[in-house]
């Protein structure tokens, strides 16, 4: 599926007003105020993402959701182990004497702000069709980029699914990190999406 420009810009919109969502939740969650934005939305394709994605050996995080029902997607949010543990901290500080033992805790925190993430954008998409979509427990892998993303996106079908990346950029007071956020959604579920947007 290729986008024209005004179907690009609607769905960027949309993925904005997800975005923005979420800064009220993460606020909630860890007690302070957050900033969230998203930028450069666009349609990309598989192999184009990969081999971006493999210029950089550095370890990553990776959570994936997904929903099989309404607007089948595939979520994938990728942070680098550095902002994911600068946000793991920010997010958990309130709890921290009380979280320090958990195992995996960064896992654990990076799980949960992709799943607000996720069901903000989901949510923005969803309630064009005035549905609700449940998305899965998030998996939350650990590993080289591409490698790690091409593992999240093992249900991708480029025949059926067009693929969009989007910049995501997380502040809160002196902390602020970076997140690509991949979206695999169901073709004809957008093009309903699309044509139900008003121009």
């Amino acid at each position: 599926m290729n986008l024209t420009l005004a179907e690009k810009e609607r769905i960027q919109g949309l993925i904005e007003e997800g975005v923005t969502r979420s800064a009220d939740r993460l606020g909630k969650l860890s007690r302070t105020q957050w900033g969230v934005m998203s930028s450069s939305t666009n349609e990309i394709p598989v192999v184009r993402l990969l081999s971006w994605f493999s210029r950089s050996s550095d370890e990553h995080l990776a959570a994936a959701l997904s929903a099989v029902q309404d607007i089948p997607t595939q979520a994938v949010m990728v942070f680098s182990v550095k902002g994911a543990a600068a946000l793991s901290e920010a997010v958990t500080r309130p709890w921290a004497e009380r979280m320090k033992a958990l195992p995996d805790l960064v896992e654990l925190t990076i799980g949960e702000i992709s799943n607000i993430l996720a069901q903000s954008v989901i949510g923005a998409l969803a309630d064009q069709f005035g549905r609700t979509v449940i998305l899965s427990v998030p998996q939350v892998r650990r590993g080289p980029k591409a490698e790690i993303v091409a593992a999240a996106l093992e249900g991708y079908d480029g025949r059926k699914d067009v693929l969009l990346m989007s910049h995501v950029e997380l502040y809160s007071n002196d902390l602020a990190a970076d997140c690509s956020m991949v979206l695999a959604v169901d073709s004809e579920a957008l093009r309903m999406l699309v044509r139900a947007q008003p121009v």
